[in-house]
């Protein structure tokens, strides 16, 4: 599965069955074709998941722009590299608070198809992404299948990542099943 916008690595709609709800990585460098097709297609709701540094180092070019609602709703423990799969474990459940409620609340209240991101598209946005999915009825099954989804999209970005940060393991950076089985868990 590959990115329905060019520019970005894994951004796709969950399979839900319609594009209402778009996951992704940072929309940084959209080309004015792909503006044109998230506005065309009633996907105005733009909602960044990322931490007050990330959101500034790398703007969200939608943030500005015309015809969109931006917010920006961080997650609460995200955005550090993960030190180990328990680390990783800890890091998803915490991000189940009350900032998380707010988070799916402003998505699946929204009048509009959202996009909502952080910045690969797998972690923070994939809680969001499990808790919608979870929310809406769709079997565990789903959940992971779509979760796994972003190990294909992003394989070459973490592998390129590792190379040049030989201190973090990709092991623990790339999305295992038993990292949604856990936080389901968790969710039921």
């Amino acid at each position: 599965m590959s990115s329905i916008l060019q520019s970005t690595r894994n951004t796709r709609a969950l399979p839900t069955g319609e594009i209402r709800y778009i996951r992704s990585d940072v929309p940084e460098n959209l080309s004015d074709k792909e503006i044109r097709w998230l506005l065309e297609n009633h996907i105005i709701t733009i909602v960044d998941l990322r931490s007050d540094e990330e959101a500034a180092e790398k703007p969200c070019i939608l943030k500005e722009q015309k015809g969109f609602r931006y917010f920006h709703l961080p997650v609460t423990g995200g955005g550090d590299t993960p030190k180990s799969l328990e680390h990783l474990h800890t890091i998803y459940q915490q991000m189940v608070d009350e900032q998380m409620e707010k988070i799916i609340d402003t998505i699946m209240n929204a009048e509009s198809g959202v996009l909502y991101f952080c910045t690969a598209g797998k972690d923070r946005t994939g809680v969001v992404s499990a808790i919608i999915l979870k929310r809406l009825g769709f079997s565990d099954e789903v959940i992971i299948d779509d979760y796994m989804q972003s190990k294909d999209n992003l394989m070459d970005m973490l592998t390129a990542y590792v190379c040049v940060h030989p201190e973090i393991d990709i092991e623990i950076i790339i999305p295992r099943r038993e990292n949604m089985e856990r936080l389901l868990k968790q969710l039921s």
